[in-house]
């Protein structure tokens, strides 16, 4: 039975709910970790999550009153489905491509904003991918205004919607993949500094999790599956277009926890100007009755100011989150011994 447009939007709504379900839950855990961070959570992390949610919670709603419509207001017409789905100048659906657009849009920012953060606020790293960026904003602004210009009946793939919906597609993938690049090589310099002070070896695949989970690689790949299909003319494009706003909620909700408790490289948590970010690192004995007399160890790193600081430090909570131990470094009490190291 081959694939239409109609059969691909309601296969598509079905696996957007599914994956609607799954990300209500990392939300949920995405806005516990925000809410125990004793210290005052990011800004940034907070307007992301929210954003977000609203925004796809509002693309899912559209996407449901859409089906309703297609397979029940007029049921006496032949095919009516298909003719609802080829009629693209509506507001459900131009509002509908607006939160897609949108959501893109708060997870780019995201991810670009990430890659800034973890650099040290280096704009010169950050000035190709915010370029890219504001060429995605304008492609999408002129994406949903195409679409409300579009003749009813005409094809989803008419030259000038599918010039303007490919080259933000392409610019989006183009930014996520340098942004992602960006990350993944930060992350993989911090784990060769701080690995001598960390407690055992982690494995290959162990590592690469974190760096994959944080980068929005998987984000990366999906686009390159959504540009695939698209142009292929393929149906299929429905199913991955209706279904890619809960996941990019999923994606990124995960990098928020992961940020939120302290697991992530970089957070956004600022001390006396600089970016900081801390965590426990169990010291094995023969590493640390090599190191130095002094308390601080700075480590060399070419690539982008990291200082590696291993101080002897209390801390008493030990159901709060990392950011919260950074807070107690200056505490002179110490019962156990423990590392931490922090990116500049």
């Amino acid at each position: 039975m081959a694939l239409t447009i109609s059969k691909a939007e309601l296969i598509g709504v079905f696996v957007e709910s599914l994956a609607y379900g799954v990300y209500l839950m990392v939300f949920n855990q995405c806005m516990f970790v925000l809410r125990k961070r004793r210290s005052r959570p990011s800004d940034y992390l907070v307007g992301t999550a929210v954003s977000l949610f609203i925004l796809i919670t509002a693309h899912l709603v559209i996407d449901i009153l859409r089906n309703i419509q297609a397979f029940t207001a007029d049921e006496a017409v032949p095919n009516y489905p298909t003719i609802y789905y080829g009629t693209f100048d509506t507001w459900q659906n131009i509002l509908k491509s607006t939160l897609y657009v949108s959501v893109t849009l708060v997870s780019d920012a995201f991810i670009l904003y990430r890659s800034f953060i973890l650099w040290g606020r280096n704009y010169l790293i950050a000035a190709f991918p915010f370029l890219l960026f504001i060429a995605d904003i304008a492609i999408g602004v002129f994406w949903v205004y195409t679409l409300s210009l579009v003749v009813p009946g005409e094809n989803v793939f008419a030259d000038a919607l599918s010039v303007r919906v490919k080259t933000f597609y392409s610019i989006t993938l183009a930014m996520n993949v340098i942004c992602t690049l960006l990350i993944a090589f930060k992350i993989l310099k911090i784990q060769k500094v701080v690995a001598p002070f960390a407690k055992g070896s982690e494995d290959q695949i162990s590592r690469l999790v974190p760096i994959i989970v944080e980068s929005g690689a998987a984000y990366s790949a999906l686009l390159v599956i959504m540009i695939g299909t698209y142009t292929s003319n393929s149906p299929a494009m429905f199913i991955i277009l209706n279904s890619m706003s809960p996941i990019i909620g999923i994606v990124f909700s995960s990098v928020i926890v992961r940020v939120g408790l302290g697991l992530s490289h970089g957070d956004s948590h600022r001390a006396n100007g600089t970016l900081s970010s801390s965590r426990n690192i169990q010291w094995v004995t023969h590493a640390s009755s090599r190191l130095p007399n002094s308390e601080n160890y700075s480590a060399p790193f070419p690539y982008g100011g990291v200082q590696v600081s291993l101080q002897q430090t209390v801390h008493t909570h030990t159901d709060g989150s990392p950011d919260d131990i950074e807070n107690d470094i200056s505490s002179s009490h110490t019962k156990n011994k423990s590392g931490s190291f922090r990116v500049l």
